[in-house]
């Protein structure tokens, strides 16, 4: 009987664990769907780089986690760049846990969040072809329809920052 009731308790930590879990990440439905993106990047001469990119985020792991594939596009359409994050909700932190890939380049990005007056504001830790980085960012203006995004990036331990590393402008297509 002894058994029984600690099996009965454990089922029900683990399915309150997972609601918790399933309850905070609803708060980043807005990423749902498919995307597609006005790109802008800050180079390190102060000139600015105007792109296009397209986005796809569904649920994945019976919907405890959201996977995000970016494809950053030339003027032909053709993808010249990928990656992809997956976005969970962390129930015992309140925060969102983001691991960010790139395919074929070296480098990756462990990233932290809180939805904060109607943003995702995150920071993270990194490295890249460039070095070890830390970023800080931050989805914004959130609608049905689209969204923006805007990062900063420093390659000193945040003694300086590049302003507006990256950024873009979201319309949901699908």
């Amino acid at each position: 009987m002894k058994r029984i009731y600690l099996l009965t308790l454990a089922i029900s930590l683990a399915v309150t664990n997972l609601q918790a879990q399933n309850e905070g990440l609803k708060k980043l439905d807005f990423f749902i769907g498919e995307w597609e993106l006005t790109t802008k990047a800050s180079r390190s001469d102060g000139s600015v780089m105007m792109g296009k990119a397209r986005t796809k985020a569904y649920y994945i792991l019976d919907q405890t986690a959201i996977q995000d594939d970016f494809f950053a596009l030339d003027p032909n359409d053709n993808v010249v760049f990928r990656g992809t994050s997956i976005r969970s909700y962390n129930r015992q932190s309140g925060k969102y846990q983001i691991v960010w890939v790139m395919p074929g380049v070296n480098g990756i990005t462990d990233i932290s969040g809180v939805m904060s007056n109607g943003k995702l504001v995150t920071t993270g830790k990194g490295y890249d072809g460039n070095g070890e980085f830390l970023e800080r960012f931050e989805y914004y203006n959130i609608k049905p329809d689209s969204y923006s995004f805007k990062m900063d990036r420093s390659y000193d331990g945040g003694k300086t920052w590049l302003v507006n590393f990256s950024s873009f402008d979201a319309k949901k297509v699908k």
